[in-house]
């Protein structure tokens, strides 16, 4: 079975997104993606159901018996734009570089399929007005938007380098580097929140590392504006219902996974749980399904990092902890605040010092009260090593 070549790619992209997860989490998947679409639907679990009988070298799965066919839109030009390739594509459509024979310059044009709801057709106009108002060096550019054969798209920046997510296919990162992602990421946050406006999907697979180490955060599709701004511009508000979940299950906060109302905490939540994977290699909250992972962020207590890696600092483990709490006013209550405390341990990671620190207090007295010694991580000469740390609490005699 085959889908018409106009519908070919969203199949695929389904599929692929499909093929890899638990029944459960597939049937989730599959109904977020394909919406009231039925036709789109059965294409792909025809597909799925082909691959699945595929158990055996007698038959080979479907998805490789079938060819994409030449993609037509390649070499079209939209005003200055041309169409050079296809980057990829995924539940909100298609990514093409393309080239602005205007300024001489390489661009992504995210391209939206044919007949889209007006559901998603409303949050993609949304976003490119979301990021458009967004000016900061953390957060993609958005060039222009516009409409190609009633498919609207976006231009944006290109930006090179891979996603978080490819990154993290190599394993966990070491603690100066995921430490200064996240730092960069956060202040992007800073930015959006600043302007009333919560990403509400925070996760690698929407976060670009140029090989530089610089970062990108890419689609504020799901952004919603939220505080009194959003009762100033209810006409034109990034609207989604209470009740209504949008979002990737293992980066949401408590309240986003309960489909409540959201604001700029729930982006600190999700910057949590990317850092918890970034310096670990695992995700604090895992499930055989959609609805076993919800329930996991909703009552599980995620193993402390420190149990993962005793070599990660203390100081991280509290940053950590403080973002993943699941009562949003006992998390940090701005990206700001995290930011700060992101950008602080980072500055201690790369400065040298003694492998000894000693905390001292003159007093009256030969030898103090009570002392203790506590271990933490540094960057020494490059490498994370253990410090010991002396501290002593002390009581100075006062004299009549």
């Amino acid at each position: 079975m085959s889908a018409p070549s106009t519908d070919w790619t969203r199949v695929k992209a389904i599929f692929d997104a499909a093929v890899v997860l638990e029944p459960d989490a597939r049937r989730a998947c599959l109904g977020g993606m394909c919406g009231s679409d039925d036709e789109l639907r059965q294409h792909v679990e025809a597909l799925l159901a082909s691959h699945e009988r595929a158990g055996s070298f007698l038959e080979r799965p479907a998805a490789a018996l079938i060819s994409t066919p030449p993609d037509e839109l390649i070499g079209r030009t939209l005003d200055t734009y041309r169409i050079v390739s296809r980057l990829g594509a995924g539940g909100m459509g298609e990514v093409y570089k393309a080239h602005d024979s205007k300024l001489e310059r390489h661009v992504a044009l995210k391209l939206l399929p044919r007949d889209v709801d007006t559901d998603r057709l409303r949050r993609f106009d949304a976003e490119a007005r979301t990021v458009s108002s967004l000016n900061h060096p953390h957060i993609v550019v958005i060039h222009d938007f516009g409409d190609l054969d009633g498919r609207p798209f976006i231009i944006t920046e290109l930006v090179e380098g891979e996603t978080l997510r490819q990154r993290l296919e190599r394993g966990a990162l070491p603690v100066g580097e995921a430490v200064a992602i996240a730092t960069q990421i956060a202040s992007a946050l800073v930015s959006a929140h600043a302007r009333a406006i919560v990403h509400r999907d925070i996760k690698p697979e929407n976060v670009m590392v140029r090989p530089d180490g610089y970062v990108k955060v890419l689609d504020f599709g799901l952004a919603k504006l939220v505080g009194p701004a959003a009762q100033a511009t209810a006409a034109s508000t990034i609207a989604t219902k209470v009740g209504v979940l949008l979002g990737t299950p293992h980066y949401m906060s408590p309240e986003q996974a309960e489909g409540k109302a959201v604001d700029e905490r729930s982006d600190v939540f999700s910057l949590g749980v990317i850092l918890y994977e970034l310096t670990t290699g695992s995700r604090p909250f895992t499930g055989d399904s959609y609805m076993s992972v919800l329930s996991s962020i909703l009552r599980d207590a995620p193993t402390p990092i420190a149990e993962l890696n005793p070599a990660l600092p203390l100081d991280l483990s509290r940053i950590v902890r403080h973002c993943l709490a699941k009562d949003r006013y006992r998390r940090y209550q701005s990206a700001g605040d995290l930011r700060s405390d992101l950008a602080e341990l980072e500055r201690s990671l790369g400065a040298e010092g003694p492998h000894v620190v000693a905390l001292v207090a003159r007093s009256s007295q030969k030898r103090p009260d009570r002392g203790f010694l506590r271990m933490r991580h540094e960057v020494v000469n490059g490498r994370n090593e253990p410090v010991m740390l002396i501290e002593h609490s002390i009581m100075i005699a006062r004299r009549g």
